[in-house]
């Protein structure tokens, strides 16, 4: 009996599963030898999977998600995503954006720290007119010279990196806001991601917002009710 012809369509998801799932595994540290074995199945079968030859069952995919610690989601939603075939970003535009401001960032913190130009370029081993050259944005910084630079002015690196601005920031916001999401408490999370606790959270996040003594009136008003 001949084997079924798989359309491209199908090859496409496969394949895509397979570079995600690939991608997870590294990501969590995981050999291809502890997956086939979480699987029940061997190396050169696992292998077929991740080389989009061989389809994996669900049940398999929830497991192995379940095994390497993430959402089961996340293989849906970044394969409807690749398969869309979003726009590549203007790396150009982008990386000359970002380029001048980090300069600007890198000008501002350096005024406030009150370090003239020379003592910076002193720093680098470069001439001040390439420190210039670095906050206008007209000279890309080499990443070992900003990261001294940042250590001399006593910042941390995150205070350069593009965090919620632009395509490239929000991702990275996103996957910085799930890891600190995945630090709370098991019970928080629960709480967190129940939609029938949205306005808990909604009345949590005005009331952070308000001053002490906004407080004081509302605690006040609510004994008046009780009593």
């Amino acid at each position: 009996m001949s084997k079924p012809e798989v359309s491209e369509a199908q090859a496409l998801r496969r394949k895509i599963t397979s570079v995600l799932l690939q991608g997870t595994r590294l990501k969590a540290g995981k050999t291809k030898k502890e997956c086939a074995e979480a699987l029940g199945v061997t190396v050169g079968v696992y292998s077929a999977y991740e080389a989009g030859r061989r389809d994996l069952s669900l049940p398999e995919l929830e497991f192995l998600a379940h095994f390497l610690k993430v959402p089961i989601a996340d293989f849906f939603e970044n394969q409807e995503r690749l398969v869309d075939e979003e726009p590549p970003l203007p790396r150009e535009q982008v990386v000359e954006l970002r380029q001048r401001i980090i300069g600007a960032l890198l000008q501002k913190a350096r005024t406030d720290k009150n370090m003239p130009h020379r003592d910076v370029a002193e720093l680098l081993g470069v001439s001040p007119r390439t420190i210039t050259q670095y906050e206008f944005g007209q000279r890309p910084i080499p990443l070992s010279s900003l990261q001294e630079v940042a250590d001399a002015l006593e910042l941390p690196m995150s205070y350069f990196v593009d965090e919620g601005f632009g395509t490239l920031g929000e991702e990275e916001l996103i996957r910085n806001q799930f890891a600190r999401f995945s630090e709370l408490p098991e019970d928080v999370r629960r709480f967190v991601i129940n939609p029938s606790n949205i306005s808990y959270i909604r009345v949590a996040q005005r009331l952070s917002d308000m001053t002490v003594g906004q407080l004081r009136n509302i605690a006040a008003s609510l004994l008046d009710i009780t009593y």
